[in-house]
């Protein structure tokens, strides 16, 4: 996995902005432009490793590859707090700070098409996601935007109730995951 991380995030796009060298790209982006980019690289990098130590520390035997895209419990704490698609936010993120470093054409156009395959994928997984979940995970749409975070609210009596309980229905399968392979 993070080999993957790596090539989709560093690699493909250096790669891109090379294709660019041979048209005969624009003169590179001003420094203050690729400084920029990098701490664009930098929060994304940052993100995107938060919200995988997030999985691995709620999955019940660390974060094992499975073929599902989504994982069988449901997460509230760390970035997911936030943003309900921490992972690709970042992603994101790294790709808009390489398309700032590199001033590609190429790169930004690689930058569309991360975000469009993320844009497209995140509505089946969260059909898939409300499905396995059910009412917890609507109250979890409703309380956390997509991409964009938001200064939290402080959330009601009910509100507290309800994420305690689901909490607690999550934190119990867990538990019994993690029984299950000791």
């Amino acid at each position: 996995m993070t080999l993957g991380l790596v090539g989709l995030n560093a690699v493909v796009p250096r790669e891109l902005s090379r294709l660019g060298d041979r048209a005969g790209r624009p003169a590179p982006a001003p420094p203050a432009a690729r400084g920029a980019g990098l701490l664009m690289v930098a929060a994304g990098g940052a993100l995107t490793a938060w919200t995988v130590a997030t999985h691995y520390q709620a999955a019940p035997r660390g974060w094992a590859l499975e073929a599902a895209p989504t994982p069988g419990y449901l997460l509230r704490s760390g970035p997911y707090r936030w943003i309900r698609n921490p992972m690709y936010a970042g992603e994101v993120t790294v790709w808009l700070g390489w398309a700032l470093f590199y001033a590609s054409p190429a790169v930004w156009a690689g930058l569309g098409v991360v975000s469009a395959a993320f844009a497209a994928l995140v509505p089946s997984e969260e059909r898939w996601l409300l499905e396995r979940f059910g009412e917890d995970y609507r109250a979890y749409l409703a309380d956390v935007p997509r991409w964009v975070p938001r200064a939290p609210r402080r959330p009601r009596p009910a509100d507290r109730r309800r994420f305690r309980a689901a909490r607690d229905r999550n934190q119990q399968g867990v538990a019994m995951e993690k029984e299950h392979y000791r």
